[in-house]
């Protein structure tokens, strides 16, 4: 099965641009591999700043007119036109100097909005199709944009592989390739997505098994849907270890009130097989299942308001089965407020008896609709 792996390394807003570019740029030098590169430096919407840094770059550098462009998005996208310089694919050269003379003045004396400079070369592996709505470059790719607390800086790669449902790892990328995703550092965070022709039907497709195929993939949404309906009926039928207080009361409760969340869910998940992640403003609560799938309870407690948002997640090759239950059948909604200590303690055995039934039934139903995953399967976090 094609096997597209992600890793994100970390890019430290502090390093400048350019440098960082450089250092990707060298890595392909030390293997000897001709990289094929794409990159585009844009301005933002029109209105969005004074300033049109794509202008700036040409005065300053007039050759570069050949590469501007301010083409409109295509019908319906509902995004405005934006002006850019970029040469849309390797066959129209961006020369390195240049990419580093424009990446080497961002953002002071080019403030662009966005920065995008793409490595590729056939070594990464291609990408035999994909379920809907993923896309994917092999390669690896330097971004940098505009947000409103600052700039934002990633440094991602892309590689697939062929994955064998009974190996216990997917294989290595060419030992080039591997030898310029370890000079850029220890990847903060990996993730796998499986790609057709693993997305046809098992029952047609023998090198597919592990992964969810067509019929497959029916049937997790249809069981996903009956799910969904009879939400508010499961919960009730649990019988949860607590009735919790109406949303403004608890929100009452916890105003100077605070204290830490994750040891309520570590004292409450970790003698289920679970282990705890914070994030920004996020819990995810993982394990494994003895057929190799992955379960994450994933807590929202915190990105826009003081409240949390419980999800539940089955994941798969080629699938993730997603449910957003309550934490309480007094309060329906799907964000309750956090509250004080006591609040929280509640809220979480409330969440842990619903994983529980969750377990017990809907994860049986899936793992009974689709093959085991492969000892190797990652969905990363």
């Amino acid at each position: 099965m094609n096997v597209v792996v992600q890793m994100e390394f970390k890019a430290d807003r502090k390093e400048p641009l350019g440098d960082l570019v450089r250092r990707v740029a060298a890595q392909f030098v030390r293997t000897g591999l001709e990289p094929e590169v794409v990159a585009t430096f844009s301005d933002g919407p029109a209105g969005i700043r004074p300033v049109s840094a794509v202008e700036r770059a040409i005065r300053k550098h007039p050759h570069l007119a050949r590469l501007e462009r301010n083409d409109a998005p295509p019908p319906g996208a509902g995004m405005p036109s934006m002006r850019r310089l970029t040469n849309g694919e390797p066959s129209n050269p961006f020369p390195m100097s240049d990419i580093l003379a424009l990446a080497d003045s961002v953002p002071r004396s080019l403030p662009f909005h966005a920065v995008n400079v793409h490595f590729g070369h056939a070594g990464f592996g291609p990408v035999v199709g994909l379920p809907d709505g993923l896309t994917f470059q092999t390669g690896i790719t330097v971004g940098d944009s505009w947000w409103v607390n600052g700039r934002n800086r990633n440094l991602s790669a892309f590689y697939a592989v062929e994955g064998e449902a009974t190996s216990t790892k997917l294989p290595d990328p060419p030992p080039a390739i591997a030898q310029i995703l370890a000079g850029l550092g220890k990847p903060k965070q990996t993730a796998q997505f499986v790609a057709p022709p693993a997305m046809a039907s098992r029952a047609t497709t023998v090198d597919s098994a592990g992964a969810a195929g067509a019929s497959d993939i029916a049937r997790i949404g249809s069981i996903v849907a009956r799910y969904r309906s009879g939400m508010n009926a499961l919960v009730e039928r649990v019988g949860l270890p607590h009735d919790l207080p109406p949303a403004v009361e608890a929100r009452l409760s916890g105003r100077g009130a605070s204290g830490p969340l994750k040891p309520a869910l570590v004292q409450a998940f970790a003698s289920r097989g679970f282990d705890c992640r914070g994030q920004s403003g996020v819990f995810i609560l993982r394990r494994r299942t003895a057929a190799n799938h992955v379960i994450d309870v994933a807590l929202d407690v915190g990105t826009w308001s003081r409240s949390v948002t419980f999800m539940f997640h089955v994941r798969g090759p080629g699938f993730t089965a997603t449910l957003v239950p309550p934490v309480t059948v007094r309060e329906d909604a799907r964000q309750y407020p956090i509250g004080n200590t006591t609040n929280w303690e509640r809220i979480v055995e409330n969440i842990a008896a619903i994983v529980d039934e969750l377990k017990r039934t809907f994860v049986a139903e899936i793992e009974a609709a689709v093959d085991p995953a492969p000892a190797w399967f990652d969905p990363g976090r």
